[in-house]
């Protein structure tokens, strides 16, 4: 999945984010990615010079004079059968601009010219071009979760809304105090080109994509097939195993030679015993003896490539579930494995984080249908429509000349 629309929604509500994500929650079987950031390429980091508009364009941009580009009610473009006026589009617009120009600065305090005119990808698309595309990216999300939901024939229950407005109020007290009204919000939120229409609809999103997700997947994942997930986790390599590790970290030949005879040892007894259950249990008991990796994890790791060293993968993978290795000789030292089978909430370690596997899978079905409806929308710009020249759209104030 391209990315989750509640991330989404944090990247467009830009100094508002308690407007979306009070109350709406994540399901804890849909792992969170990485919030998207655009980042810029290597090569392009050390420029001596800052390309035409660049230093100017990180200073700010002149969001008044962008917003008179267009009357507020302007078509700009269609989504699908749904038409945008300037107001909606632009609100999505100064939202990512804002985040960039964040980015912006913090490049420039790092001595890096970045701004609007810079190479943003290999593709050699500028900052200024991507940051359209992501505006139509978020707008396309939003419809498409509305689509998904109509689709589905999922509304919003009244809980739901009870819990909506109820964030409304915690917003409007948190903003003004206890005696502030609505009225001052909205106008808050008008001085954001934020309309009242556009901020229930963007709250609502929030609820109606955990909705959607509940009614494919289930609340956490329960709606899929164990065999499945246990498909999918063969497929991609997912393997489950315990071990022994005997170090020879800074040890002088003599003394590697006696870990590998210990360790030679250790296999020959395990790989002896045909019980699996007493060949676990005899497993675990010497594991408690002579483990030398303070890192195990009880009961063992749930992995797929690339995470452990190649040995210890190639090593497991060659097992019978079950199965206990030979030594298998690493940077470590000698490790004893013993595979295990896989299981369809096996918590799955890669790269610092952990997700069973019956969330990876539910987040891969979910995220496949909504793909599906948001490249079913196509974006048509209204004639004469034009992406504003933002090296142009510079505050005046914010120009050091």
């Amino acid at each position: 999945m391209k990315k989750l629309i509640i991330l989404l929604v944090v990247l467009c509500l830009v100094g508002v984010a308690v407007l979306v994500l009070a109350g709406g929650g994540g399901n804890p079987a849909k792992p969170q990615e990485p919030e998207t950031v655009i980042v810029p390429e290597e090569e392009a980091a050390p420029a001596a010079e800052p390309e035409a508009g660049d230093e100017e364009a990180a200073q700010g941009l002149d969001l008044d004079a962008l917003y008179a580009l267009h009357d507020p009610d302007e078509i700009v473009m269609t989504i699908g059968d749904q038409e945008i006026p300037w107001r909606d589009y632009f609100y999505f617009y100064q939202s990512g601009a804002a985040q960039l120009e964040q980015q912006f600065q913090m490049y420039q305090s790092y001595g890096m010219a970045i701004g609007w005119n810079s190479q943003a990808d290999e593709e050699g698309h500028t900052y200024a071009e991507l940051l359209g595309t992501q505006t139509e990216e978020t707008m396309r999300q939003i419809i498409a979760i509305e689509g998904l939901a109509e689709d589905l024939g999922v509304q919003l229950t009244e809980e739901e809304q009870a819990e909506m407005q109820q964030s409304h109020q915690e917003l409007i007290a948190a903003r003004f105090g206890e005696e502030g009204t609505e009225e001052q919000l909205y106008a808050f939120l008008d001085s954001l080109h934020l309309t009242p229409e556009l901020y229930w609809r963007i709250n609502s999103v929030s609820y109606l994509y955990d909705a959607c997700y509940r009614q494919v997947c289930g609340e956490n994942g329960e709606l899929l097939d164990e065999q499945e997930i246990l498909d999918w986790m063969n497929e991609n390599g997912i393997l489950s195993a315990n071990h022994i590790l005997i170090s020879t970290t800074d040890l002088d030949e003599a003394a590697k030679a006696e870990k590998s005879a210990l360790a030679q040892e250790i296999a020959q007894e395990l790989q002896a015993i045909e019980n699996v259950e007493e060949r676990i249990a005899r497993f675990l008991e010497l594991q408690e003896q002579h483990n030398e990796d303070p890192g195990t994890v009880e009961n063992g790791y749930v992995f797929g490539p690339g995470v452990m060293v190649p040995e210890f993968y190639d090593g497991t993978q060659a097992l019978e579930e079950n199965q206990v290795s030979d030594p298998i000789e690493s940077q470590f030292g000698y490790h004893i494995i013993l595979r295990r089978p896989l299981h369809a909430d096996d918590e799955i370690y890669s790269g610092g984080y952990s997700y069973t596997g019956r969330a990876l899978v539910a987040n891969e079905r979910f995220g496949a249908m909504l793909d599906e409806k948001i490249e079913s929308l196509q974006v048509v710009h209204a004639e004469g429509f034009e992406e504003p020249d933002l090296s142009a759209m510079v505050a005046p104030a914010a120009v050091d000349k």
